[in-house]
């Protein structure tokens, strides 16, 4: 097996690809790098913030980098920001599949799909189905709760019967999800499976590929923040309480958070070629991709999640020790995160 996963961010790349390192750390390459030759390579089209058709065309020449690929995984954000619909058909299209299952569901992260509504702590977000349709004129499907768990064999055969849609899955439990990817997987021709890392780890788990959870390296952490995010806001508070050493943007509100990435990941890589840290943590997309140019990285090797929605690895960039990354999403964690992982890490 040659898994493919295809994200459009990095922290996005990173949390579900770091879920299948059980046998050998996964390579994460940013676009324009093609994927690394692996049993699971996970390749970031950056593509979120592009035009559709841009979009589009990036995940196609994915696919086309990728030619001893035999499965793919659509990644995509728990709150379907960038071009979802459309980059699913690309990928579609680009690999000869002529069916997808879809569920942006991420539970340990308080997003779920019920009645085609995603829900984040509970606050309507989508229609997930209206959301794929205004990008696309495949047809779509829906399928209920009740018949996710009406069990693997029951939805198996629904499955089936919607060969050449995109059906889109409610799923409010992990166990959900698992259905899910156990249908999926039980037919002669599996669909092509598109969701957040909520989906992809029941796949790495039905594969033999999850990596066990993954422990951080104590002593000196560096945080580097350039998400607005408020959830992240509260982890840098605490974390400077804690005597961190924190890199963050301003909080304007029309900040451009591309441009005050680039600003920021400059001033981490002259913090770095001054001082020693037993691991960056990064904070957001655009930070995490940001930093990853910087420093003219060719890969992320990831190892393991040491929590759900994190990612853990080592940058690998010419002329640079492996630097030892934590990436995540600026929306997820609670308040005390970085100070939590710290603790357990020096325990």
């Amino acid at each position: 097996m040659a898994l493919t996963i295809v994200a459009d961010d990095l922290t996005g790349a990173c949390d579900a690809g770091t879920l299948f390192a059980r046998r050998a750390p996964v390579p994460v390459t940013v676009w324009p790098d093609p994927p690394v030759p692996a049993e699971v390579a996970v390749v970031d089209t950056e593509s979120r913030h592009l035009a559709r058709d841009e979009a589009t065309e990036r995940v196609s020449g994915a696919v086309a980098r990728r030619p001893g690929a035999t499965s793919w995984f659509k990644k995509i954000d728990s709150t379907l920001r960038g071009h979802v619909g459309a980059e699913i058909v690309a990928l579609l299209e680009a690999t000869s599949t002529s069916s997808a299952v879809t569920c942006p569901a991420f539970p340990s992260q308080g997003r779920v799909v019920v009645d085609r509504v995603l829900r984040v702590e509970g606050t309507a977000v989508a229609h997930v189905v209206d959301w794929i349709r205004s990008e696309t004129d495949r047809p779509l499907a829906w399928i209920p709760l009740a018949e996710v768990r009406a069990g693997v064999a029951v939805l198996a055969a629904r499955l089936a019967r919607l060969t050449g849609t995109i059906a889109v899955a409610d799923a409010e439990t992990d166990a959900d999800l698992d259905t899910i990817v156990g249908a999926a997987l039980a037919l002669d021709r599996a669909p092509l499976l598109a969701g957040s890392a909520g989906l992809a780890q029941p796949l790495a788990e039905r594969l033999g590929l999850h990596a066990e959870r993954a422990l951080l390296p104590g002593g000196r952490w560096l945080v580097v923040a350039g998400s607005l995010h408020p959830a992240t806001r509260r982890q840098l508070t605490e974390a400077r309480r804690a005597g961190f050493r924190v890199l963050a943007t301003a909080d304007a509100e029309d900040a451009d958070e591309s441009d005050a990435a680039v600003t920021l990941a400059r001033e981490a890589a002259h913090v770095l070629a001054t001082e020693s840290f037993d691991l960056i943590a990064l904070a957001g997309g655009d930070t995490a991709v940001a930093f990853y140019r910087t420093l003219g990285a060719v890969r992320i090797d990831l190892v393991g999640a040491p929590r759900p929605g994190l990612a853990f690895g080592h940058v690998r960039a010419p002329g640079h020790p492996a630097l030892p990354v934590l990436t995540k999403a600026g929306g997820f964690g609670p308040p005390d995160l970085f100070v939590s992982l710290w603790k357990e890490a020096t325990t």
